[in-house]
């Protein structure tokens, strides 16, 4: 049996709770992938920082453009 509703405590902010995993399975890889090989943008090498990741942090930060 579920739980009852989900609150957030006085103060608190939804956005507080909400993890990169969210994003992950609500964006999956390979639908990321996808879209950067239809677009031409896929990653030439492996760095640190291939364009899948870039593709998360760019919508990381428009969901908290208001934190700094």
């Amino acid at each position: 049996m579920a739980r009852g509703a989900g609150r957030v405590g006085a103060g608190g902010r939804i956005a507080d709770f909400v993890s990169v995993g969210v994003i992950a399975r609500t964006f999956p890889l390979s639908q990321v992938r996808q879209v950067l090989a239809q677009t031409g943008k896929t990653s030439q090498r492996e760095r640190e920082l291939p364009a899948h990741l870039v593709v998360y942090y760019v919508i990381a930060m428009a969901l908290f453009m208001n934190a700094s």
